[in-house]
């Protein structure tokens, strides 16, 4: 499903410097002086009208396969995000589920593969095993919606093209925001009770849920795994796309942070702790003695044991 990028970047030029005054000047993460203050609520409420989307507007769901692996049903489908956008996805089903269940939106990490791989896989079995019905989503560019905005996805590539581009990357947050919201649609549609729909995110997918769960308040529960405030590659942040803007919005709702002590992409001191501190309660924190990995084992049931307390079974 591969498009041409020079329509999407020459809006997202004209979009940034129209909206060069509510961006404001782009700085280096660890210099973040939204990690000192966050904006107020003001300049908050500005960010939010960069998230709003036609909920009438019908989701147009398109089934392309459907699997079936030891007693867990997944479907290849994809749905409609706003016009002209679509985007795809795997659905997980619990075993046994009924209407009025859990449900979770899943975003992946910096992978070429998007939603499919088998770590993430994994993971979203275990989560379905463990009651929930789950939609991993592709992310813009990556996975089914690859374009040729990215085709190696090295992480010189990445942070060239997307992560280090304020344009862009605003304009891919905003998408990100969009796509997770129509993704609880999605759910809700399939049965999920529209008030037991979480958030889980893994390494870039969990620096976005930072932003998506602070921006879309109908997630009742959020999980960030092996994520922070920035990856040691990235050069700078605007405000409407810096966690640390959003992170402590995530409350009254949960959060869960998972993170490595090891993990040199997301390094505790600079990217995570001060990130975890603007957190509000009711917030939990789990280091791992591991590096940037995705979670196995115990973990794995410690995650959907906090889940299932907060959303039900």
């Amino acid at each position: 499903m591969r498009r041409s990028t020079r329509g999407i970047l020459r809006l997202v030029t004209i979009a940034v410097v129209g909206l060069a005054p509510i961006l404001g000047a782009q700085v280096r993460p660890e210099g973040d002086e939204w990690l000192k203050q966050p904006v107020d609520d003001r300049t908050f409420a500005t960010f939010l009208t960069f998230f709003d989307y036609d909920a009438k507007r019908p989701l147009d769901i398109r089934v392309a396969k459907v699997e079936d692996s030891e007693g867990i049903r997944s479907e290849l489908l994809s749905y409609e995000s706003a016009a002209g956008i679509r985007v795809t996805a795997r659905l997980y089903h619990a075993p046994g589920a009924v209407p009025g269940g859990p449900g979770l939106v899943f975003l992946h990490g910096g992978t070429g593969v998007g939603k499919d791989s088998p770590g993430l896989r994994q993971l979203c079995d275990h989560l379905a095993r463990a009651g929930f019905t789950v939609l991993a989503i592709d992310l813009q560019y990556f996975g089914e919606r690859a374009t040729e905005l990215l085709r190696e996805f090295t992480e010189e590539e990445k942070h060239q093209k997307l992560y280090n581009q304020p344009g862009t990357y605003l304009a891919w947050v905003t998408q990100t925001v969009k796509d997770a919201g129509r993704a609880i649609d999605v759910l809700v549609e399939r049965g999920v009770n529209p008030g037991r729909v979480g958030l889980v995110g893994f390494s870039r997918g969990a620096q976005l849920g930072f932003i998506v769960g602070g921006a879309e308040r109908r997630f009742a529960a959020v999980v960030a795994i092996i994520g922070g405030h920035f990856d040691f590659r990235e050069t700078g942040h605007v405000p409407a796309a810096c966690p640390a803007n959003y992170i402590g919005r995530i409350s009254p709702r949960p959060l869960l942070m998972v993170n490595g002590n090891a993990d040199p992409d997301y390094i505790r001191a600079t990217a995570v702790e001060p990130l975890e501190r603007l957190a509000r309660e009711p917030k939990q924190m789990i280091w791992l003695e591991t590096g940037h990995l995705m979670p196995q084992g115990e973990i794995r049931t410690t995650i959907a044991r906090w889940l299932q307390q907060r959303l039900g079974r």
